[in-house]
């Protein structure tokens, strides 16, 4: 087999240390269903406090607060639709072009169902222009909805301004933070947000588990359950907790507290070694600027190659790169990226597009070597693409 380069944190995150064996020992030492009330049942309830515990502790919340879903598309479609059926007929949602799939095309939806969605526009840094956002605020929306930190760019929109915006205008606001996550410090005591979508899989917990942060106090946002029969998790979100999953986010969480800030630092040092490394080629664009991209991310567009053949060139090369072309499910659409087209690449270098993202067991050597590897990838193809 051939040496693979882990470089797609954003699409998945390995497990973390210690996620593994909290996983087992939920399987084995909690079977029974936490609704239940004899001692089985509490034990597995049990180690879903603590859970909620610490993933609460990322984000300054109440671990009541939280919601279990099978992810953070699960728990955007929970904040979007929720809010738009308890609003009624009239709803209105403002949301930016660039957000995750799983926003637009759920805000997508929901216009066909008569909802009135605005999209603020991005400009050339993937940054919102706060004056449109005052505009649409004035319009009284039922919610907005931002992500923090995009997964495709990095770019990272200041939610603690937007927070304040929408807080003064009496607008519930749903923060994306599947991205963000463990990478930055989230505080909702002192941040005015109503919603938060949190992901495992991109801290290093396991997949097919997130959450939906559900704000208690003002400003707090009306939510109608979309998953009904059981009425378990304050009628919000029926169904049997998966204890072991939610042990696992939890200790996903617990290692984030202890080391992911801790490392954004370095990352920041790899990535710009990464970028110095190949920028040299020319005909590259980096998507986001350095010092409002979060620390892990690269987005680099590249002119005079075939995007399918580049990315098909990077991870079945040697070493392979473990590398993408922007969010894996729209890569599985065979799209480009609407979000690097919407900070105003050209459509033939938005396909050739190429996201790096950092994570634990990348270090300098690492770097090198995918650098190496992208550099030469790049001066293969335009070579044959001079020749044909």
């Amino acid at each position: 087999m051939l040496e693979t380069l882990y470089l797609d944190h954003a699409a998945t995150a390995p497990l973390a240390p210690g996620v593994a064996e909290a996983i087992q020992a939920a399987l084995v030492e909690a079977p029974g269903n936490p609704s239940s009330q004899h001692a089985p049942g509490r034990c597995a309830a049990a180690r879903i406090d603590q859970a909620a515990e610490q993933v609460a502790g990322l984000i300054n919340a109440a671990p009541g607060e939280l919601i279990w879903t099978s992810g953070a598309t699960e728990a955007s479609n929970l904040a979007l639709r929720g809010v738009a059926e308890f609003a009624g007929e009239g709803g209105h949602i403002v949301s930016v072009v660039t957000e995750h799939p799983a926003t637009r095309d759920t805000l997508k939806a929901l216009a066909r169902q008569g909802v009135r969605v605005d999209w603020l526009a991005v400009d050339g840094d993937g940054a919102i222009d706060h004056a449109q956002l005052d505009a649409a605020l004035a319009e009284q929306p039922d919610l907005v909805s931002i992500m923090q930190v995009n997964n495709e760019t990095g770019v990272v929109h200041d939610i603690p301004a937007i927070a304040a915006r929408c807080a003064e205008a009496g607008v519930p606001l749903h923060v994306d933070a599947a991205q963000s996550l463990g990478r930055l410090a989230i505080d909702v005591a002192t941040t005015p947000i109503a919603l938060m979508s949190l992901s495992a899989h991109k801290i290093g917990g396991p997949k097919g588990i997130g959450a939906l942060y559900v704000r208690r106090r003002a400003p707090r946002a009306g939510l109608a359950p979309q998953i009904l029969g059981g009425g378990q998790q304050r009628g919000l979100r029926a169904g049997t907790l998966p204890t072991h999953q939610i042990v696992g986010f939890g200790a996903a969480a617990a290692w984030a507290v202890e080391q992911g800030l801790l490392l954004q630092p370095e990352w920041a040092e790899l990535r710009e070694r990464l970028w110095s490394a190949i920028a040299g080629l020319g005909g590259l664009g980096r998507n986001g600027r350095a010092e409002t991209t979060a620390a892990p991310f690269l987005s680099v567009s590249v002119a005079g190659v075939h995007g399918g053949a580049l990315l098909a060139g990077l991870t079945e090369g040697e070493p392979a790169l473990a590398v993408s072309t922007g969010a894996a499910c729209s890569a599985a659409k065979g799209e480009s990226s609407h979000v690097v087209r919407a900070m105003g690449v050209a459509p033939r270098e938005a396909a050739a597009t190429i996201r790096f993202s950092l994570g634990p067991g990348i270090d300098a050597v690492a770097i090198d070597a995918a650098a190496a590897r992208f550099v030469a990838e790049v001066q293969r193809l335009r070579a044959l693409a001079a020749a044909a």
